[in-house]
Protein backbone atom coordinates (compact mmCIF):
# COMPACT_ATOMS: atom_id res chain seq x y z
CA UNK A 1 0.00 0.00 0.00
CA UNK A 2 1.26 3.39 -0.84
CA UNK A 3 1.88 6.08 1.10
CA UNK A 4 -1.16 8.21 0.29
CA UNK A 5 -3.42 4.87 0.70
CA UNK A 6 -1.83 5.04 4.25
CA UNK A 7 -3.13 8.23 4.52
CA UNK A 8 -6.46 7.71 3.28
CA UNK A 9 -7.01 5.67 6.37
CA UNK A 10 -7.88 5.91 9.80
CA UNK A 11 -5.06 4.60 12.27
CA UNK A 12 -5.14 1.00 12.26
CA UNK A 13 -6.24 0.46 15.94
CA UNK A 14 -9.62 2.59 15.44
CA UNK A 15 -12.27 0.98 12.93
CA UNK A 16 -13.12 3.03 9.70
CA UNK A 17 -16.78 3.90 11.18
CA UNK A 18 -16.61 5.16 14.40
CA UNK A 19 -19.53 3.37 16.69
CA UNK A 20 -21.45 7.19 16.82
CA UNK A 21 -21.53 7.01 13.23
CA UNK A 22 -22.48 3.72 13.09
CA UNK A 23 -25.75 4.70 15.45
CA UNK A 24 -26.20 7.54 13.31
CA UNK A 25 -26.23 5.81 9.86
CA UNK A 26 -28.70 3.06 11.22
CA UNK A 27 -31.10 5.08 12.54
CA UNK A 28 -30.77 7.45 9.56
CA UNK A 29 -31.12 3.68 7.22
CA UNK A 30 -34.27 2.76 9.54
CA UNK A 31 -36.01 6.24 8.80
CA UNK A 32 -35.64 7.34 11.88
CA UNK A 33 -34.10 10.70 11.68
CA UNK A 34 -32.89 12.84 8.43
CA UNK A 35 -28.99 12.65 7.18
CA UNK A 36 -28.50 15.85 8.74
CA UNK A 37 -25.84 17.22 11.04
CA UNK A 38 -22.78 18.28 11.67
CA UNK A 39 -20.34 15.46 10.36
CA UNK A 40 -15.90 15.17 10.25
CA UNK A 41 -15.18 16.29 6.43
CA UNK A 42 -12.96 12.81 6.66
CA UNK A 43 -14.52 9.89 8.20
CA UNK A 44 -18.33 11.80 8.88
CA UNK A 45 -18.50 11.04 12.66
CA UNK A 46 -20.84 13.62 14.33
CA UNK A 47 -18.74 15.79 15.97
CA UNK A 48 -19.52 19.31 18.35
CA UNK A 49 -19.18 22.12 16.19
CA UNK A 50 -16.34 23.79 18.72
CA UNK A 51 -14.24 20.97 17.88
CA UNK A 52 -10.70 21.45 16.55
CA UNK A 53 -10.11 17.75 15.81
CA UNK A 54 -12.60 14.42 15.18
CA UNK A 55 -12.59 12.66 17.93
CA UNK A 56 -12.61 8.96 15.94
CA UNK A 57 -10.02 9.58 13.41
CA UNK A 58 -8.10 13.00 14.92
CA UNK A 59 -7.93 15.06 11.26
CA UNK A 60 -7.90 18.61 11.90
CA UNK A 61 -11.59 20.46 11.29
CA UNK A 62 -9.10 23.35 9.26
CA UNK A 63 -7.65 20.47 6.64
CA UNK A 64 -11.57 18.31 6.28
CA UNK A 65 -13.96 20.78 7.42
CA UNK A 66 -17.17 19.66 8.77
CA UNK A 67 -19.99 18.81 6.39
CA UNK A 68 -24.13 18.65 7.06
CA UNK A 69 -24.60 15.24 6.07
CA UNK A 70 -23.39 11.72 5.73
CA UNK A 71 -22.00 11.03 2.20
CA UNK A 72 -24.29 8.75 -0.07
CA UNK A 73 -21.52 6.45 -0.57
CA UNK A 74 -20.90 6.59 2.66
CA UNK A 75 -23.99 5.15 3.77
CA UNK A 76 -24.28 2.37 0.17
CA UNK A 77 -20.31 1.27 2.13
CA UNK A 78 -22.55 0.77 5.54
CA UNK A 79 -25.48 -1.23 3.92
CA UNK A 80 -22.82 -3.62 1.74
CA UNK A 81 -20.75 -4.22 5.17
CA UNK A 82 -24.42 -5.39 7.05
CA UNK A 83 -25.26 -7.25 3.88
CA UNK A 84 -22.03 -8.90 3.36
CA UNK A 85 -22.04 -10.11 7.77
CA UNK A 86 -25.60 -11.52 7.11
CA UNK A 87 -24.96 -13.34 4.37
CA UNK A 88 -22.18 -15.12 6.16
CA UNK A 89 -23.58 -15.34 9.13
CA UNK A 90 -27.04 -16.71 8.16
CA UNK A 91 -24.73 -18.92 5.85
CA UNK A 92 -22.66 -20.25 8.28
CA UNK A 93 -26.46 -20.96 10.21
CA UNK A 94 -27.75 -22.90 7.41
CA UNK A 95 -24.65 -25.17 7.43
CA UNK A 96 -25.08 -25.98 10.93
CA UNK A 97 -29.16 -26.79 10.75
CA UNK A 98 -28.04 -28.45 7.53
CA UNK A 99 -25.34 -30.43 10.02
CA UNK A 100 -27.96 -31.35 11.70
CA UNK A 101 -30.25 -32.78 8.92
CA UNK A 102 -26.96 -34.53 8.47
CA UNK A 103 -26.84 -36.27 11.38
CA UNK A 104 -30.49 -37.35 11.67
CA UNK A 105 -30.21 -38.85 8.41
CA UNK A 106 -26.98 -41.07 9.44
CA UNK A 107 -28.43 -42.26 12.77
CA UNK A 108 -32.16 -43.21 11.26
CA UNK A 109 -30.22 -45.08 8.48
CA UNK A 110 -28.41 -47.04 11.56
CA UNK A 111 -31.44 -47.59 13.11
CA UNK A 112 -33.06 -48.65 10.39
CA UNK A 113 -30.33 -51.08 9.64
CA UNK A 114 -29.92 -52.63 13.12
CA UNK A 115 -34.19 -52.98 13.74
CA UNK A 116 -33.81 -50.47 16.76
CA UNK A 117 -37.09 -49.92 18.55
CA UNK A 118 -39.53 -47.08 18.69
CA UNK A 119 -37.31 -45.37 21.49
CA UNK A 120 -34.27 -44.88 19.32
CA UNK A 121 -36.30 -43.44 16.72
CA UNK A 122 -37.61 -40.74 19.45
CA UNK A 123 -34.03 -40.31 20.55
CA UNK A 124 -32.96 -39.48 16.88
CA UNK A 125 -35.50 -36.88 16.06
CA UNK A 126 -34.92 -35.10 19.40
CA UNK A 127 -31.18 -35.61 18.23
CA UNK A 128 -32.48 -33.91 14.94
CA UNK A 129 -33.74 -30.83 17.30
CA UNK A 130 -31.29 -30.28 19.29
CA UNK A 131 -28.21 -31.37 17.20
CA UNK A 132 -29.38 -28.35 14.07
CA UNK A 133 -30.57 -25.94 17.27
CA UNK A 134 -26.55 -26.02 18.47
CA UNK A 135 -24.82 -26.29 15.36
CA UNK A 136 -26.56 -23.43 13.68
CA UNK A 137 -26.09 -21.46 16.87
CA UNK A 138 -22.29 -22.62 16.43
CA UNK A 139 -21.72 -22.13 13.21
CA UNK A 140 -23.73 -19.25 12.44
CA UNK A 141 -23.37 -17.12 15.68
CA UNK A 142 -19.61 -18.06 16.79
CA UNK A 143 -18.06 -19.34 13.61
CA UNK A 144 -20.26 -17.42 11.30
CA UNK A 145 -20.25 -13.90 13.09
CA UNK A 146 -16.16 -13.82 13.42
CA UNK A 147 -15.83 -14.54 9.18
CA UNK A 148 -18.69 -12.15 8.81
CA UNK A 149 -17.22 -9.61 10.81
CA UNK A 150 -13.24 -10.14 9.19
CA UNK A 151 -14.57 -10.16 5.41
CA UNK A 152 -16.80 -7.51 5.74
CA UNK A 153 -14.54 -5.25 7.34
CA UNK A 154 -11.40 -6.21 4.44
CA UNK A 155 -13.85 -5.35 1.80
CA UNK A 156 -15.46 -2.21 3.62
CA UNK A 157 -11.60 -1.16 3.82
CA UNK A 158 -11.20 -1.40 0.21
CA UNK A 159 -13.81 0.36 -0.18
CA UNK A 160 -13.06 3.35 1.52
CA UNK A 161 -9.35 3.13 0.41
CA UNK A 162 -11.05 3.50 -2.82
CA UNK A 163 -13.72 6.26 -1.96
CA UNK A 164 -10.88 8.12 -0.15
CA UNK A 165 -8.64 8.31 -3.23
CA UNK A 166 -11.46 9.31 -5.35
CA UNK A 167 -12.65 12.23 -3.18
CA UNK A 168 -8.47 13.18 -2.53
CA UNK A 169 -7.91 12.94 -5.81
CA UNK A 170 -11.43 15.75 -6.64
CA UNK A 171 -9.97 17.44 -4.05
CA UNK A 172 -6.46 18.09 -5.18
CA UNK A 173 -8.23 19.21 -8.65
CA UNK A 174 -10.36 21.66 -6.83
CA UNK A 175 -7.41 23.05 -5.05
CA UNK A 176 -5.04 23.52 -8.55
CA UNK A 177 -7.89 25.12 -9.99
CA UNK A 178 -8.11 27.46 -7.29
CA UNK A 179 -4.37 28.57 -7.72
Amino acid sequence: MSRHAKERLPPPDLPIFSDRLTEVVETIVKGGAPNAGHFCGFCYTPIDRQRLHCPHCRKAVADYPPVAKVNDAVIEMFNKLRRRESLIVNSMAYVGLFSGAFIFIVVFYFLFIFAAGIWWYVFDIVLLFVASRVLAGLFGGWIGDELGYRYAQRKLAEEWSAFSARREARRAARSETAL
